[in-house]
């Protein structure tokens, strides 16, 4: 059984994956399909048996029509199935479009068997665009804070409203960058299988990622270019290339990441000095302050074509902390015990002369020679403390 395992989840992860199965690198990967839509899982092409329909008691093959907890639901339902489909995984790339249905439904219950089982595990997922709707949006973003940032490993988010800020709007259409869009994603999730595994000429483990990414809440860009190695000025072309790749948002997204993460994946003919010329000239784009993961391998597989992935990583900025010093107690609610000292001195609340307030100038109320329009605490002078 091969242990590197690509798992898509929901319709839109099921059809990436099933992508994988004609490019490069992905005879190494074991592929996988978990949805409750029937139809969905058929489309992605994916061998039967590698397929895991969820919730099919009650759900009869059909989708959850969006709705996040019949997702879960149906999930819960084959917690025992899909440990049995996971066997014997060694490292598992998740691949799922959030906001609605199964996608976002399912991620906790992956994420507790993944957890449960010890398996590494990146989640790749990405966002709604902006004009699918505020809620879709917010969904997506609680199922990344709520399910993923705080127990998963490695979570990669990509924002799928990337594709307006490339250049391809002008001269693509809809359907191709749509098209285009799922094709990064795909050689993206063979790129960190191959390169996050030990034994490449140049690894990034998946605990260097982890450490990178765990706990915190980071919107990514991502890239892909692929080229021959033997085309003139190559290393020029392959980051041209990578740079206007859809999902990478250009060199604005490398200059102000807090994160950099790159992998070059070529034929067995790879050296590391085609690795270190490449990364070298890459760097130049990113920030000096920024940190740098680099990865490289080299299999058959590949063949002669080398190709370059870059994963930006910019991290959610913190709420700012009170301005208080560090040198001031923050006042406690309730009375303070009194010393001493208080005895000796309390300020009065109130200024102890004959003051009529809202009746000055009214006929005076008098008894006995006594003006009882002036409150008492002022007519007998009784001192009236501050209250602490």
């Amino acid at each position: 059984m091969k242990n590197l395992t690509v798992l898509g989840v929901g319709s839109a992860g099921c059809r990436i994956t099933g992508i994988l199965q004609s490019m490069p690198g992905a005879e190494n990967l074991r592929l996988l399909g978990f949805d409750c839509d029937a139809e969905a899982l058929r489309n992605s092409g994916l061998p039967e048996e590698n397929l895991l329909l969820a919730g099919v008691k009650w759900r009869q093959g059909r989708g959850c029509g969006g709705r996040i907890n019949e997702g879960k639901t149906a999930a819960a339902a084959e917690r025992e199935s899909l440990s049995r489909l996971l066997e014997g995984t060694r490292l598992l790339i998740v691949l799922s479009g959030l906001g609605r249905g199964f996608g976002s439904g399912a991620m906790s219950v992956v994420q507790s068997v993944t957890s449960r089982m010890k398996i590494p595990t990146v989640f790749l997922v990405t966002t709604p665009f902006i004009f699918e709707g505020v809620p879709r949006c917010r969904l997506a973003e609680k199922t990344i804070k709520g399910d993923l940032t705080p127990l998963a490993g490695a979570v990669v988010t990509i924002p799928n409203d990337l594709l307006f800020n490339s250049t391809l709007q002008a001269t693509v259409s809809h359907e191709d960058a749509f098209a285009m869009a799922d094709r990064v994603l795909a050689q993206s999730a063979i790129a960190l299988a191959v390169t996050l595994c030990s034994g490449n000429r140049l690894a990034a483990d998946y605990d260097t990622l982890s450490a990178l990414l765990c706990r915190k809440y980071a919107v990514c860009t991502i890239g892909h270019a692929a080229i021959d190695p033997d085309e003139p000025e190559r290393d020029r072309k392959l980051i041209e290339k990578l740079l206007d790749s859809p999902m990478l948002g250009g060199s604005s997204s490398l200059k102000q990441a807090d994160a950099v993460f790159m992998a070059l994946n070529g034929g067995e003919n790879l050296a590391l000095v085609d690795a270190r010329s490449v990364f070298e000239n890459l760097q130049k784009y990113a920030a000096s302050e920024s940190e740098i993961l680099v990865g490289a391998g080299a299999d058959s597989s590949w063949g002669k074509e080398m190709q370059l992935v870059v994963i930006t990583v910019k991290f959610e900025q913190s709420e700012q902390p009170d301005p208080v010093s560090d040198n001031v107690t923050a006042p406690k609610r309730g009375r303070k015990k009194r010393s001493g000292a208080d005895d000796e001195f309390q300020p009065d609340l109130f200024s102890q002369s004959n003051q009529l307030g809202i009746m000055e100038g009214t006929n005076p109320v008098i008894v006995d020679g006594v003006n009882l329009d002036v409150p008492t605490f002022m007519r007998k002078q009784i001192p009236v403390g501050n209250g602490e």
